[in-house]
């Protein structure tokens, strides 16, 4: 399974077209401080066109293409695959409104890329809703990491 920095050049690619995007899903739990592993990166991109498109013209520079041929404006979300078979799951629109998201996302380093990931309260509100089993060990991990950082116990 990929480890974080497999996705440098994706966020890389992303960044130097100034994408608004936030990381949400294992990269962004791994981000947090949470060890396991990684199948894909999940983002989710401001919901206007062209900001979505510009999204996806960056990814298809990066080499991912798309697995369904339709418009990313129709979608919720797509999925894209590079020749490597890395996964990109792009979301366009997204259970939590992207300003919320943007607003409350931190800014972290993955390899020299600042990359902006989805708060743990969000991250939390995400994996409850979500009934998969890896996922109710990211709740575990995201409760006791909320905890930690609202008492101060947080590790550096």
């Amino acid at each position: 399974m990929p480890a974080p920095e497999t996705f440098c050049d994706v966020l890389a690619a992303l960044n130097r077209e100034n994408v608004r995007y936030v990381v949400v899903g294992g990269l962004a739990v791994v981000m947090h401080g949470h060890k396991r592993n990684i199948t894909d990166l999940d983002i989710v991109v401001e919901p206007s066109p062209n900001e979505a498109q510009r999204c996806l013209n960056a990814l298809a520079c990066a080499g991912f293409i798309p697995t369904i041929p339709l418009p990313v404006h129709l979608l919720t979300v797509i999925r894209l695959l590079d020749p490597s078979m890395r996964e990109v799951d792009l979301f366009v629109r997204f259970q939590i409104p992207f300003a919320e998201l943007w607003s409350n996302s931190k800014a972290v380093k993955l390899g020299i890329q600042t990359v902006r990931i989805a708060a743990l309260e969000h991250l939390l509100r995400l994996k409850l809703r979500t009934p998969r089993p890896h996922d109710d060990q990211d709740v575990e991990a995201l409760t006791r990491l909320l905890s930690e950082m609202i008492t101060g116990n947080a590790e550096p």
